[in-house]
């Protein structure tokens, strides 16, 4: 069949006879021929009965419409509806994708077909969430959910070190969608790392009128086939350079690309991403590091990173690759590479893996983000003043020492105090301490079947014995999934995690964190800290 010709085949059911039509004398080549009488005898498709969700999302210390989202399952015969996919539908101030809907004014309409519902409104981790079923009608149905905001966290904010948008090759997310979402789901600073692309979110976010939600830092992830992704912020964005300022990694060595970022943005955060993820892209497995010896075979190999990614999303179901790399992390500490532990999202869809899980808390002079700035942010993960989590919140101190500090341990004497909160749909099943990367205290806890209105999960103090300067943190587990909230069904389980930098403690009284090893055999081509 040409363009010039179509044949329209219309069943009405019972008719007598067929009637051919002419189209329109002023489109002669355009003939349609109508049939009308029995048809296959299948069944035709019919668009099912809709009825309109009416929502608003409240604050429940104020009253007043807030940003939020609605994750919405079917329940029952009725299936889980389906907006969009990557590349969400945008109506008034709310972005469907997928069975979400991410809302900036925290009120709107979603069309549903008729069924059984439950939906689940939430604002991130420090904040509580409220599930209705519902069953729609074509006459719709109103929801008014109140959340509270249940986690305070002055002088901390939160940020997501590694996130795609449709400037990366394997991801279609517009950048409006993502501000949604980071937006919708409480975090405060999002970092632009499209593959070998300096992406700006700060234009967007003003065209939004979103600033006082959402700050932004420009970012690259330097991807490099022979050595691996390595996150890097804040850079200067260059809007006619080739791949608007990203650093080069042509025929460039690791220790070349590191040296290149140096020159090109001092104050940058150099992160390592997922550098046990894959043997193909992870940098510890394509630079030979040896963590045990503390050495690389290969030429090129670099120290000069100030962070490393703990935790990558994508690895949230897999407790032995974070312990892999924890492994790492711990050796490069006992042999005095302070790096920072990092955990971010690594998301690339709109569906299971979401922007902001993990997410960072670092300390920084303002977390307003009207004024939270990216210096600030990479500045106090460079000083290790940071933790990640999916959930859980910890404070954490040796004295009067917080997070990334060096705190007195005189006859190598020191005590932790460890706080653990998390909101009520968070759960905390047992806490670690590591001293010098080895597990000294697990505490395990008992799950409530409904916590309610329970946010401290835990409070008390380790007693600190050691013969030499060396290092403490926490590690925080929960045993229940984050679903519906986060986690994509059954495939993908995201469950609470959280892990603080280590607070360095001095036993001799010299102000200064003394490795207990010293560096490997680095050889020349590897740079020292």
């Amino acid at each position: 069949m040409t363009r010039s010709w179509w044949l329209l085949w219309i069943a009405a059911g019972a008719g007598a006879g067929a009637t051919a039509c002419k189209a329109d004398a002023g489109t002669p080549k355009a003939n349609v021929h109508i049939t009308f009488g029995a048809g296959s005898g299948a069944p035709l498709p019919k668009l099912a009965a809709q009825g309109g969700l009416s929502f608003e999302i409240l604050d429940a210390a104020t009253g007043a419409r807030m940003p939020g989202k609605l994750t919405i399952l079917g329940v029952g015969r009725t299936p889980e509806p389906r907006f969009s996919k990557d590349i969400g539908v945008e109506i008034d101030d709310s972005l469907e994708a997928y069975n979400r809907v991410f809302s900036l004014a925290g009120v709107g309409v979603i069309a549903l077909p008729v069924g059984t519902y439950d939906i689940t409104f939430s604002r991130g981790i420090e904040w509580t969430i409220a599930t209705q079923r519902i069953t729609m009608t074509p006459t719709g149905v109103e929801l008014h959910a109140k959340l509270q905001h249940v986690i305070q966290t002055p002088g901390w904010a939160s940020g997501d070190f590694h996130v795609h948008a449709a400037a990366s090759s394997d991801s279609h997310v517009p950048m409006r969608d993502r501000v949604y979402e980071f937006i919708a789901d409480g975090v405060d600073m999002i970092v632009a790392t499209d593959h070998n692309v300096v992406a700006n979110y700060q234009p967007v976010i003003a065209e939004m009128h979103a600033e006082k939600y959402l700050a932004s830092s420009t970012g690259d992830e330097i991807t490099s086939g022979a050595w691996g992704h390595f996150g890097a912020f804040p850079l200067p964005h260059e809007m006619e350079s080739e791949g608007q300022g990203a650093i080069p990694v042509k025929k460039k060595t690791a220790a070349e690309i590191f040296a290149e970022v140096r020159k090109t943005a001092p104050t940058a955060v150099i992160d390592i991403h997922h550098p046990r993820l894959e043997k193909g892209i992870g940098y510890f497995y394509l630079g030979k590091f040896d963590d045990v010896n503390d050495r690389s075979t290969r030429r090129g190999f670099s120290y000069d990173f100030d962070a490393i990614e703990v935790l990558n999303g994508y690895q949230d179901t897999n407790r032995k690759t974070i312990d892999r790399v924890m492994q790492d992390w711990f050796a490069m500490l006992d042999r005095g590479h302070l790096v920072t532990a990092t955990g971010n999202s690594d998301t690339h869809h709109l569906n299971y893996n979401l922007g902001g899980y993990p997410r960072n808390y670092v300390s920084v002079p303002n977390d307003d983000p009207q004024q939270l700035t990216a210096e600030d942010m990479a500045k106090g993960v460079k000083a290790h003043h940071s933790f990640l989590t999916t959930g859980p919140i910890v404070d954490f101190r040796v004295g009067t020492t917080g997070i990334g500090d060096l705190a007195p341990a005189p006859n190598g004497k020191a005590t932790a105090e460890i706080t653990v909160r998390a909101a009520p749909w968070i759960s905390v099943s047992r806490v670690i301490v590591y001293v010098a990367g080895k597990e000294v205290k697990r505490w395990e806890i008992a799950t409530e079947p409904a916590i309610k209105d329970q946010i401290q999960r835990f409070h008390d103090t380790y007693a600190i014995d050691v013969k030499n300067d060396t290092y403490v943190l926490v590690r925080v587990e929960g045993d229940r999934s984050l679903a519906p909230v986060v986690g994509g069904g059954k495939d993908v389980v995201v469950h609470p995690f959280a892990l603080t930098n280590p607070i360095f403690l001095d036993t001799n009284g010299n102000g200064k964190y003394d490795a207990v090893l010293p560096h490997g055999s680095h050889g020349k081509d590897a740079s020292e800290d």
